[in-house]
């Protein structure tokens, strides 16, 4: 089975979530590893919560980002503004957390990454094998039916530059997770520069005025169309299909429903939308329940103490 990896990014406002994600990961795939691409000025603290962690790797955003980007990105912050920064040359937080994960998967050593946003927890125990079906990973999609996600596949083709009137279909690959092979970052990263959007940054440019982009419509672009469905199976699903989801304002009036969903039938994943506001300690407080209703069938890949060291800094070269 090919090489894969959890790839999350964070930053110190979602240490937190954060921190709940990392007792899923230890409790549910302790066999997987775990990337964390961690804004530069918050690598400290995530090095000191989480020292020891066993399988986890702290990667700074300086060592994944291109370096115009970055430091647009740390000039974004409160402090930065502070001090009289222009806005229209900084990057919100949302929009660099797309393009960290672009440019940690054309740079990661595994063959594959699953993305896991810090606001996601597991909910029971999976392997490696789960994301693949005879050593094919799995590409989660399906058709683009209401006006944000056709905006999403829109917006990816206007970064793309391909003519809307020639788009018959559009499509929605936000699902929680979303798999991609590293192949596909580096193609896709590939294409913008056989289109002469690499020069001088056209691309990102395009992405950053997008009202909504997704790196998981562009990785899925890169994926179908690029390269044809190489190494993927391509997985025609609802996202309720993978997991439980509290993403709109409106769903949460449901949260205590769906908190003991998760207890009586659990899906892979769970989401709880970070903007929503809800309280860490409700969100805690149904992963407890899964926790004590699952903790018997958590060491399916074995003691997660046999795995090596948390370690920060650049990510090792591919081999």
């Amino acid at each position: 089975m090919p090489s894969i990896c959890i790839l999350t990014p964070s930053h110190s406002r979602d240490i937190q979530r954060f921190s709940l994600l990392r007792r899923s990961v230890t409790m549910f795939a302790p066999g997987i590893a775990h990337i964390a691409i961690v804004n530069s000025e918050d690598l400290g603290l995530f090095a000191d919560r989480f020292r020891g962690e066993p399988g986890l790797e702290l990667v700074a955003t300086r060592d994944v980002l291109p370096a115009s980007i970055e430091r647009r990105r740390r000039r974004s912050g409160p402090r930065w503004l502070a001090q009289g920064w222009l806005r229209q040359r900084t990057i919100k937080g949302w929009y660099a957390q797309q393009l960290a994960k672009i440019f940690a998967l054309a740079s990661c050593r595994y063959e594959a990454a699953v993305f896991v946003d810090s606001d996601v927890f597991l909910c029971q125990p999976l392997s490696g094998g789960y994301f693949y079906v005879n050593g094919s990973l799995k590409l989660f999609r399906q058709r683009a039916w209401n006006a944000e996600q056709l905006d999403y596949d829109i917006a990816t083709h206007d970064i793309l530059g391909n003519p809307l009137h020639t788009v018959t279909g559009l499509y929605d690959y936000i699902f929680s997770p979303s798999c991609f092979r590293k192949s596909s970052a580096v193609s896709l990263l590939a294409e913008f520069d056989r289109r002469g959007l690499a020069r001088r940054g056209r691309w990102m440019r395009r992405f950053l005025r997008e009202k909504r982009p997704s790196e998981y419509n562009l990785l899925g672009y890169a994926a179908t169309v690029l390269e044809g469905l190489a190494g993927y199976q391509l997985m025609e699903c609802d996202p309720g299909d993978l997991h439980h989801s509290i993403r709109y304002p409106e769903d949460r009036a449901r949260m205590a429903g769906q908190i003991e969903r998760m207890r009586t039938d659990p899906k892979p994943f769970a989401l709880v939308q970070s903007t929503l506001g809800i309280g860490f300690e409700q969100i805690s407080q149904a992963f407890e329940l899964l926790a004590a209703a699952h903790a018997p069938m958590a060491r399916l890949d074995g003691s997660p103490t046999a795995r090596p060291p948390v370690r920060t800094g650049p990510p090792p070269p591919a081999g």
